[in-house]
């Protein structure tokens, strides 16, 4: 993933910063809690907080290259005709770009934990649709494939956001512009 790449590399540049990661799905409130920065998806209008625009995400069919014996699925009824691994991203707006007539719905396992997803579709035994900032370096390396060149914005930015104790501490500011320079570079990456 683009952040573990980002906060390892941060790490061996200033090995004198100490780093705690926590990930949840559940709303953090840096006002309430000990957190210094968080990084969030949404519209960027968090009462009380600076945010900072990081990126737009698109959703992707993924597969493995050697999903179905290596015959993979190249239209968009083939995707729909194949076995779909579910995380918890709608299949709706994909299938209307798509052209398909009927939207793919969720049905058997569903995961909300798209790591979990992904490792299952590393392993051969489906496809999903999935987020480019989650699956860029599996593809880059060669684990997974996009399917199709159908795409459709995420409909959620990432933003980050950082509390008012923490906006002038010096570590928080180097952070920050490190973090806004890989960030920069990744969008180069992913328009190239």
């Amino acid at each position: 993933l683009l952040l573990g790449r980002v906060l390892g590399e941060f790490m061996r540049e200033y090995p004198q910063i100490t780093a705690e990661v926590e990930l949840t799905s559940r709303k953090v409130d840096p006002l309430e809690e000990a957190v210094d920065i968080a990084i969030r998806m949404g519209k960027g209008d968090w009462e009380g907080l600076e945010s900072r625009y990081m990126f737009a995400d698109e959703l992707i069919v993924v597969a493995a290259p050697h999903y179905n014996g290596g015959a993979l699925p190249a239209t968009p009824q083939e995707v729909a005709a194949s076995k779909i691994l579910f995380s918890m991203e709608s299949w709706k707006t994909w299938c209307l770009k798509a052209g398909l007539e009927r939207e793919i719905v969720a049905g058997g396992l569903c995961i909300n934990d798209s790591n979990l997803v992904l490792e299952a579709v590393r392993l051969g035994n489906g496809i999903a649709l999935e987020r480019r900032s989650l699956v860029a370096g599996a593809i880059a390396r060669g684990e997974l494939v996009q399917l199709t060149a159908v795409t459709v914005p995420y409909p959620w930015h990432y933003w980050l956001t950082v509390s008012p104790q923490a906006e002038n501490r010096p570590e928080i500011a180097r952070f920050i512009a490190w973090l806004e320079e890989e960030i920069a570079l990744w969008r180069q990456q992913i328009s190239a």
